[in-house]
């Protein structure tokens, strides 16, 4: 069972040596990788090249995430497909927890998981609001992230390939179509390691991204959460002491992954950056709506 691994790059010369070192350490090689560059104008690329994996890099400057995905697996020689990204380690076994169900004939898609790499309380505090928890994971609802997932050539024709319309929440429309259109199992144990930002900016703008991407996608389960953010504010305008109690609902949900004072300032922080970031990022999503009609 030959293996083609597929990720997509833009100006990644921080991460892209650690996907490929734990791509190296793999108890299963992949039997090809392909890195499709979208135009990077750092060291990105000279480090790709100078790996001893020796991947095979296409560069196609100005493709957003999903035409460089479609484009990636098009030009893949072999019919199982194993996908993440840059700034993801992983697991060992990865490749080979995330491609051994293939034995089976009848499975199209397994949906590996990942796991936020902690180094500070900052990001423990904001890993539950951006990463499925293990305690949280429910394999009859989980859609997987394109960090951590395999499908056949034929499940993403399927599918109807990645959305090409789509640089982000292009992966959970994707998931969705390979969860509704093939058989679709879940390898719990098919981890890939994933660093969270580091700081609030960067989280902010992460939030605000995935909002605007849910706006463009109309990903109906998140334009619920986010119809309820409009919803709680607005009443809070009328009901501003129902604002107070809200900052503690964060500490109720979250505090026992965190366990450290920090987490009494962290999560109502982190709560309300979500909030805003959800907001701006579906305006933002609105207007690139209606000006793509």
């Amino acid at each position: 069972m030959k293996v083609s691994f597929v990720t997509t790059v833009l100006n990644e010369e921080k991460t892209i040596k650690a996907l490929l070192d734990s791509l190296w350490r793999q108890t299963k090689k992949p039997d090809e990788i392909i890195i499709v560059d979208a135009g990077s104008t750092d060291k990105t690329t000279a480090i790709i090249k100078k790996h001893p994996l020796k991947p095979r890099l296409i560069v196609k400057k100005g493709i957003n995430r999903s035409q460089g995905r479609n484009l990636g697996i098009e030009k893949a020689k072999h019919h199982i497909l194993a996908v993440s990204d840059a700034g993801c380690q992983l697991d060992k076994n990865w490749l080979k927890r995330i491609t051994a169900p293939f034995r089976n004939k009848s499975v199209d898609t397994i949906a590996g998981f990942y796991r936020a790499e902690v180094k500070t309380i900052f990001q423990q505090s904001l890993a539950p609001f951006v990463a499925v928890m293990p305690d949280k994971l429910d394999s009859t609802t989980f859609l997987p992230s394109s960090r951590s997932l395999a499908f056949r050539k034929s499940a993403w024709q399927k599918a109807g390939r990645y959305p090409e319309n789509l640089n982000y929440c292009e992966d959970l429309i994707f998931a969705q179509n390979l969860k509704q259109k093939t058989n679709m199992i879940v390898e719990p144990k098919a981890i890939v390691h994933w660093q969270p930002a580091g700081n609030l900016k960067g989280f902010f703008s992460q939030i605000k991204n995935y909002a605007s991407g849910d706006i463009q996608a109309r990903y109906k389960p998140h334009l619920k959460r986010i119809i309820t953010v409009y919803l709680r504010y607005f009443i809070f305008l009328f009901l501003p002491i129902f604002f107070v109690f809200y900052l503690f609902w964060p500490i109720l949900k979250f505090y026992r992954y965190v366990s450290h004072p920090l987490a009494f300032f962290y999560l109502p922080l982190l709560q309300i950056a979500t909030d805003i970031g959800i907001i701006i990022g579906s305006l933002k999503g609105l207007v690139l709506s209606s000006q793509n009609r």
